[in-house]
This record gives structure tokens, sequence and C-alpha cells, in this order.
């Protein structure tokens, strides 16, 4: 990539800038953000700094939550409230700031190694700042962390393979430990990560040797799996399982109890996990949930990695005896929300507002300009947004696999494919189970990129075509 000249490293510093002062208004407006599962983070936070986290009661405590999640963003707000008692938050948003703007920084600087023009590559930048990271950036909740880790990872083996950065063993190993730090964050990472297998491969053939390239790839996989050994020694040693988190005695039956819209039987065997769970859940909610795995250690004395293992069970089984409905529940959380993710500024405000203040109070919404002319200019921004997010994302999913097999194995087409894969991935996994909009924060910058790439790469194929049809033409 060329040098930035003085007036493009002027527009680049100006953006980021902008962007902090972008995050810093609804901060100092609303403060940062409590979510449910904040109190669950600050618990667990407090038991590392009182030194109760090395031991686990299963015997009284049916969802340990310092079982029941990873270590690593209680640990993060457990230094927070280390460092300033009274102010933790603030410093939990801001070290989460920190991590985006080195996210949004990473992806504008794949947009440029993607050939994409200065004023497009701020674009995606802009795209990728203002996205649903921007809203989880501002909370009490893992998934800020865990996404800017994950696309900075992503950004950086790219780069690799794209020959804009030198394939460095610090490189690999540095986007290993990014990946790490995401795992810790939310440990659903160990399966994901498998989406950053290909473009992992692909950076390490950069290398000019066999045992180079075989280096490089274990120094990003490596870490991952080093530190996954680690933490099933030390929960063995807590617990007397080899386990890292129990989070799937909830996760796993919530996602069998929305399944039963589809097939009510699904809950209708002999099992302990079938009969209590056809007793309590009637609303399908995740307090019921909780009720379920109550009742499991209070009847039958069930610990949690007993329910754990149990529910995984059931879901497996699940899968076998009842795989249309289990198929149907996984496809009923994609819907237009995934098409607009790429471009979505105002569907940022929207959550914003609504994460604060318990309503959107219809934001760019059409009816909202019955009662107020003046949302008129917001409703057409938002109508254009949409317009720009539909065809990022269209781009991005149905021109990669087109690009990929018209131009082979480039680099380019290597890097699209493997951010492909990796979001299909990503989206699949999370939706045989429960898919928000937060939980695709890791591979949205990607999925804009690559959108805003092959638009690129589509207009200069077109290009070609006209001006290799017009000399045929003139003969």
């Amino acid at each position: 990539m060329e040098a930035r000249s003085p007036p493009r490293r002027a527009s680049f510093v100006a953006l980021v800038v902008a962007l902090i002062g972008l995050k810093l208004v609804p901060l100092c407006i609303f403060g940062p953000t409590m979510m449910p599962d904040s109190a669950g983070y600050t618990a667990y936070a407090d038991a590392i700094l009182d030194g109760s986290f090395r031991h686990v009661d299963l015997a009284n405590d049916a969802i340990p939550i310092t079982l029941t999640r990873p270590i690593g963003y209680p640990a993060v707000i457990a230094a927070a409230k280390w460092i300033a008692p009274d102010a933790w938050a603030w410093w939990v948003v801001f070290f989460q700031f920190a991590f985006s703007i080195w996210a949004t920084v990473a992806v504008y600087r794949l947009s440029r190694a993607f050939r994409l023009p200065i004023l497009a590559s701020f674009g995606v930048a802009a795209a990728q700042a203002t996205s649903m990271q921007f809203v989880v950036d501002q909370a009490i909740l893992s998934d800020s962390l865990c996404g800017s880790a994950m696309t900075i990872a992503a950004c950086i083996l790219s780069e690799i393979v794209l020959r804009t950065a030198p394939p460095q063993a610090l490189r690999f190993l540095g986007s290993g430990i990014l990946i790490v730090v995401a795992y810790l964050m939310r440990n659903v990472i160990e399966f994901l990560s498998l989406g950053l297998a290909p473009l992992a491969a692909a950076a390490s053939m950069v290398e000019p040797t066999r045992l180079r390239r075989l280096g490089g790839f274990v120094l990003v996989c490596a870490p991952l799996i080093a530190t996954h050994v680690v933490y099933i020694a030390w929960n063995e040693s807590r617990v007397g399982a080899p386990v890292v988190a129990t989070i799937s005695q909830l996760a796993l039956l919530g996602a069998l109890a929305e399944a039963t819209r589809y097939d009510p039987t699904i809950f209708s065997g002999p099992t302990e996990v079938d009969t209590v769970s056809r007793r309590v859940f009637k609303e399908l909610t995740p307090a019921e949930g909780i009720e379920v795995n109550n009742l499991l250690h209070s009847e039958y004395g069930w610990d949690s990695i007993r329910a754990n293992r149990e529910v995984t069970a059931a879901y497996l089984r699940a899968w076998r005896d009842h795989p249309v409905a289990m198929v149907r529940h996984a496809l009923s959380h994609f819907s237009e929300t995934q098409v607009h993710q790429a471009v979505r500024a105002t569907e940022t405000i929207r959550d914003v507002l609504l994460w604060n203040t318990g309503s959107d109070h219809d934001f760019a919404r059409d009816r909202a300009v019955r009662d107020n002319w003046l949302m008129i200019p917001a409703v057409i921004f938002h109508r254009l947004i949409e317009t720009a997010s539909v065809v990022i994302f269209s781009a991005f999913l149905l021109l990669t696999p087109y690009r990929v097999v018209r131009e082979g194995l480039t680099a380019e087409a290597q890097v699209c494919g493997s951010l492909w894969f990796s979001y299909l991935l990503s989206a699949g996994m999370y939706a045989a189970v429960h898919l928000e909009p937060r939980y695709l924060t890791p591979v949205v910058a990607g999925s804009i990129v690559v959108g805003a790439a092959n638009i690129a790469w589509l207009i200069a194929e077109l290009r070609q075509r006209r001006a290799t049809a017009a000399p045929r033409r003139a003969a």
C-alpha cells in the first residue's frame, strides 16, 4: 500500500477523532449501559476481587456464575474495579472504545489493501464503526471486546494474504492471541474460530518454505488450543470436571424450548430434562429456563456440570429425533435484520435509545412522521441507509462465491471466500441455538469490507468487458 500523504494522514486522524467524539456523545448522555447480563459479569468480578471464584459452590447453586461464564470479561471488570472502584464502568467502556477504534483502523487498512479508494475506505470504516459494534461498545457486555478482537485478528491475517503486511511470526502470533482474547470473553469462539481456519491457512501459504508455512499456521492456532487445555485443567482442579463453561445448561435448553413451536413433542421423552421442561415451559422465556435448572438441582440433585451435560445431550437428541423442528428453529432466526447489519447508522441510534431508555422513540420510523414532520429527513436518510446496506450485504453474500469461481485462488478471492465462510459458519452456529445482531459483531466487519470490494471488482469487470467489446463493434 502506498504511503499516506500528509493530507490523507490528516483526514485519517480526523476520522478517528470524529469517531471518538461520536462515541462520547451517548456515553456522556446516558453513561455506561447496563443490561440484564451485566449483573452476572459484575458478580463474577466481585468474586475475583474477594478470591471466592477459586471455589464453585456446586452443592447450593444450580447456576454458579463463576462456572457459567468464562473468566475473561469479569477479569476486565475486576481490574477496572481495582483501579477505580467508583468509576469502574467508565474505565471498562473506555477500554472497549480503545479496542473498537483499533478494530476500525484495521478495517480501514484492510479496505485500502483491497485497493478501495480513500473515500470508499473511509465509508467502510464508518459503516463498521456505527454498526452494532457501536452499541455494544457502550455497554457492560462481553460482545464489544469479543467482536473487536476477532475483527482485528481477521484483518491482520487478511493483510498478510493480500501481501500488504509482511508474514512475520509476530503477526501470526498476534492474531492467535487476539482469538484467545475473544475466546476468554465468549467461549463459543472456540467453535466460531474454525471459520478463520481457511484464512489462517491462506496467510501461512504466503511463507516461502513448508516449515515456515506450518509454523505460521501453528502460531495462529496454538494459543487457542493451549488456552483451552489450560482452562480445562483449571476447572478440573476447581470442580473436578473438564469443562470450560456451563452456559449450555441455559442456552441449549432455551433453543429446545423455542423449537417446541414447531414440534410440541420435543419434551415428550422420559428423561428428567423432558419431565421438568414439560411442567415449566409455557411462555418460552429465559426465566423459565432458569426455573428448569433450579428444579433439576432441587428435585434430582443435579449440579451445574450434570445439568450442562444432560441438556447438551437432549439438544443433540433433538437434532436426531426432531430434525425438521430444529431446522425450522434455526431458520427462524434469519430475516432482513441480517441484511441491514452492514450499514445501520439509524438502527444504531434506535438501539442506543432502546438500551438506555427502554424505547427507540420511533426514531426514523414512518409512523413518527404523522406526529412530527421534522422526522422526515431522518426517515429519508434511513431508507437510503437501508438501501446501501442491502446492496453491500447482497454483494458480499452473492458475489463472493461467483468471484471465487471466476478468479480462482487469487489473493483477493481467498480473503473474500474465507471471510464469507467465517460469516456463514458463525451465523449458522448461532442460529442453531439463538441469534441476535450483537452476536455477529466478530464477522460483520468482514462482510462490509468484502461487500464493498466485490462491488468495486464488479464495476471494474464490467468496464473491462465494455473496453474489450468496443474494438470488436468498431471492426
